[in-house]
């Protein structure tokens, strides 16, 4: 379970990073079209970017969806430990409860003993 962690938080690491990129091509891309100077624009250069961009999206996407996995797996892991250790938790419960009407029972039988 520590190692789906672990890679949860890799992966989400490496998303913010891949989110960071994107971020900076887009406003790459804007800079780009709106230009002051009035400068013509490279329409080879401009699609390129957008191909980039596209792919970076993809590959993010990708993760995203590699994330919600793990972070699944996690949950049905969490959730598995947590019927188990209720399952522990009730047969220990009865347990005490049968020590305890038997100890109950033993100092029954010895006071009527006693009589």
């Amino acid at each position: 379970m520590e190692q789906v962690v672990e890679d949860i938080e890799k992966k989400m690491k490496k998303t913010d990073a891949q989110l960071d990129t994107l971020a900076l091509q887009v406003e790459n891309i804007e800079l780009e079209i709106f230009t002051e100077e009035g400068q013509e624009l490279e329409v080879h250069n401009l699609l390129k970017s957008v191909s980039e961009v596209k792919d970076n999206y993809q590959n993010l996407r990708k993760d995203l969806l590699e994330v919600q996995g793990l972070q699944k797996q996690l949950s049905s892991s969490l959730n598995l430990q947590l019927k188990m250790m209720q399952s522990k938790f009730n047969g220990l419960k009865e347990r005490v409860i049968v020590a305890k009407h038997s100890q109950i029972n033993s100092k029954a039988t010895l006071l009527g003993d006693n009589k």
